[in-house]
């Protein structure tokens, strides 16, 4: 068997096993491109503003804890504590994330609400980079999505040189002749 063949061969193989696979991942890759869309806005207050750089900042935990506050107030929510924070320090905010995709955004200086969203596009993340297996078989080392990574991208890697090769091997042929 030549090798022209042996390649048509493993390409139609990784291919249609994998067709599954690289659709989903197109078609959240593409998605994702609007993930503004999948965002609702629960409250937005346009007239208390983030300072223009953070100079002095409240505690964390009295921030936190305002944020809870006024989350669990305006989304008609039960939470407890936050599970992320990120302070953005030339902005001059602080975004409190929290179970079920919500955040709210503090100004760090006041405490002041300025934005509180739910986030759909979450769960296409998830699928389109592989961490749904993760929370599906509960694995808190990320492994299911490593694993998943490596094998498409090796995979997208093979189809991608089997493909050249597929495409360019039959003119190479006729320009020889």
């Amino acid at each position: 068997m030549s090798l022209l063949q042996q390649f048509r061969n493993l390409h139609k193989k990784f291919a249609s096993v994998l067709f599954v696979f690289f659709f989903l991942i197109g078609l959240t890759g593409s998605l994702l491109s609007f993930k503004s869309a999948f965002t609702k806005v629960i409250f937005e207050n346009k007239k208390i503003s983030a300072e223009s750089k953070l100079t002095s900042i409240l505690p964390l935990d009295s921030l936190e804890t305002i944020a809870t506050t006024i989350l669990n107030e305006k989304a008609n929510m039960k939470f407890k504590k936050s599970e992320k924070v990120e302070i953005k320090i030339a902005k001059g905010t602080v975004l409190f994330y929290y179970k079920d995709a919500y955040s709210i955004q503090l100004n760090g200086s006041s405490g002041e609400p300025i934005l509180i969203e739910k986030k759909f596009g979450g769960i296409i993340q998830d699928i389109h980079d592989g961490a749904i297996l993760d929370s599906l078989f509960i694995n808190k080392l990320s492994l299911s999505k490593k694993v998943y990574s490596i094998i498409m991208g090796l995979s997208l890697l093979l189809l991608t040189i089997t493909g050249t090769y597929l495409w360019y091997k039959p003119k190479m042929i006729k320009k020889s002749r």
